[in-house]
C-alpha cells in the first residue's frame, strides 16, 4: 500500500498515472476511483467506482479468460453472488442472473458483505494478474 498525499494542483495523479505503464505491461490491472464531494453519502463509493472499472476491463478480455473469471468468482461469492451485483451491477454480466439471496439482520448483513467483498477482491489480487487500486 503507498499513500500519496498533497495539495491539490501538485501532481499526484499525473504520478500515479506513470505507475498505470509498468502495471499495464506486467498482466496486471489498474484501476481507479475518486470520492466526489456529491457522493459523500455513499460508502466507499471510489472503490465501487473503481471495480466497476475493472468489471469492465474484464469484459473487454476473450472468451476463454472471461469464463476463468466467472469460475474464479462464483468458487469464491457462492450463492451470494446478488450481494455483489447490487454493490456491482456490472458484475451480472460476467457471472450470470444470481438467486436472490435471504435477508439478513444488520450485523449480520454487514458481516456478509465484508466476508463477500474481501473474497471477490482477492480473486484479483495474484501474482499472475496483480490489482492497483487507485
Amino acid at each position: 500500500m503507498m499513500l500519496v498525499a498533497g495539495y491539490s494542483g501538485v501532481g499526484k495523479t499525473a504520478v500515479v498515472n506513470e505507475v498505470h505503464k509498468p502495471i499495464v505491461r506486467q498482466r496486471g490491472y489498474f484501476i481507479k476511483g475518486k470520492y466526489d464531494q456529491f457522493q459523500r453519502n455513499i460508502p466507499f463509493s471510489a472503490f465501487v467506482q473503481a471495480l466497476r472499472d475493472l468489471m469492465g476491463q474484464l469484459l473487454s478480455e476473450n472468451d476463454a479468460q472471461l469464463q476463468q473469471w466467472k469460475e474464479q468468482i462464483l468458487a469464491v461469492v457462492g450463492e451470494n453472488g446478488q450481494v455483489i451485483i447490487e454493490v456491482i451491477p456490472e458484475l451480472e454480466k460476467i457471472i450470470g442472473s444470481q438467486p436472490t439471496v435471504a435477508e439478513l439482520s444488520g450485523t449480520a448483513a454487514q458481516n456478509r458483505f465484508n466476508l463477500l467483498f474481501q473474497k471477490f477482491i482477492q480473486v484479483f489480487t495474484t501474482k499472475d494478474h496483480p490489482l492497483v487500486i487507485f
